[in-house]
């Protein structure tokens, strides 16, 4: 981390890292709170790409038909082009929970299990403004 003066609120942090993609982040020292802020990025952010299985999913469900609810075979009959095994999609759901949530908004519920089947549930979460 390194600043053009000592007494400058602005910092920039060079970030270097094996895991990682180099970054440069600008930041900026609050006094009132004495907390560093986060104020731009001059290298873009790693994310991590687009799966095919989430991608699918998340086609499945719009704002008119914003829940789903049945077995990962049923899921299977309707998106034939996974090409998977249903316990294969089953655990990938399971898996990858959070990451449904937070980059699609769908909440994934494996609601009940009987003797025979597992059946969840792909709910569409509303948008928060």
């Amino acid at each position: 981390m390194h600043k053009k003066k000592r007494t400058d609120n602005e910092a920039v942090m060079d970030i270097v890292g094996r895991d990682q993609p180099d970054q440069e982040l600008t930041i900026e020292f609050d006094r009132e709170r004495c907390v560093w802020k986060f104020k731009k990025a001059e290298t873009e952010l790693w994310k991590q790409p687009s799966d095919p299985i989430l991608e699918a999913v998340a086609g499945l469900l719009t704002p008119e038909t914003p829940e789903w609810s049945g077995t990962s075979s049923e899921l299977l009959a309707i998106l034939p082009e996974l090409g998977l095994k249903p316990n294969t999609l089953s655990r990938k759901l399971n898996c990858c929970k959070g990451r449904l949530q937070e980059e699609y908004g769908i909440r994934y519920d494996p609601q009940q299990r009987t003797s025979d089947k597992r059946i969840f549930l792909l709910e569409l979460l509303p948008e928060v403004k």
